[in-house]
């Protein structure tokens, strides 16, 4: 009976110091509760989210009101965190671009209300023809909007070189209004329309906008001549584009220039 009464006491010291050696675990969750932690989580990032592009949009109508009374010269990131009651540096949480990057960002508004215009054009016509109803659009897009306009065009001409020279994404998409100025202007290089060597592409883009933008401004005078009809804008920009049909690049002045 000893024996036996040895061998049992062994045989449950056994059992205890083998369940000494496992961890203990707690009843597992509901999945209800545990759907329920992931959903909470969920919901946290989505308001971090939210607060986030709120901020954001803060900051860029605090810039966007800056442009509008002082124009994109005056633009800087010291005067938005003082509108916005945020330091500088806290600016760049949000931008970390700076300046440059709210830039862009207060252009790719404008351009988007400019694309809307852009869209209704018919792209089954000359190379030629798409530049100069891709200009009207423009004009009509300024009589439209003129704050906008105003906006997009300081904006644009506050920005670096090098932002110019390689648009970002909100410009290169392709229905945005570099591209459909970039593809018409290699189509028309391509039948010999354009004379226009490959390096000179972006600054004939600029110069055409530069061009239009001036017969915005001259239809800002439209109380002291009448205005400029939609068909005369048609019929400049075709002569503008004329000119580049010539050698243009390699010209000389004229006696006295």
């Amino acid at each position: 009976m000893k024996a036996v009464h040895n061998a049992n006491m062994g045989h449950m010291g056994e059992q205890r110091s083998h369940s000494a050696g496992k961890k203990t675990r707690g009843p597992a969750l509901p999945a209800s509760v545990r759907s329920r932690g992931r959903e909470s989580a969920a919901a946290a990032v989505r308001r971090r989210d939210l607060r986030r592009q709120e901020t954001r949009d803060e900051i860029i109508a605090a810039a966007r009101q800056i442009v509008v009374e002082q124009g994109a010269d005056h633009l800087t990131v010291r005067e938005i965190a003082r509108r916005t009651h945020f330091t500088p540096s806290a600016l760049y949480r949000y931008f970390e671009g700076g300046r440059r990057e709210i830039l862009l960002a207060l252009t790719r508004l404008s351009v988007d209300v400019l694309d809307g215009y852009l869209a209704r054009l018919r792209s089954s016509s000359s190379p030629a023809e798409r530049i100069v109803a891709m200009g009207a659009a423009y004009v009509h897009f300024a009589r439209d909007h003129a704050r906008e306009e105003k906006l997009l065009f300081d904006s644009v001409t506050a920005m670096e070189p090098r932002d110019l020279a390689e648009p970002d994404e909100s410009f290169l998409a392709p229905e945005g209004v570099f591209r459909l100025l970039e593809s018409a202007l290699t189509e028309g290089m391509a039948d010999g329309t354009f004379r226009i060597a490959e390096k000179d592409v972006m600054l004939v883009i600029l110069s055409i906008w530069a061009f239009v933008h001036g017969l915005v401004a001259v239809e800002g005078l439209r109380e002291l001549h009448g205005g400029v009809s939609d068909e005369r804008v048609r019929g400049l920009i075709r002569a503008y584009l004329t000119g580049l049909g010539g050698d243009w690049a390699g010209a000389r002045p004229a006696r006295g220039m």
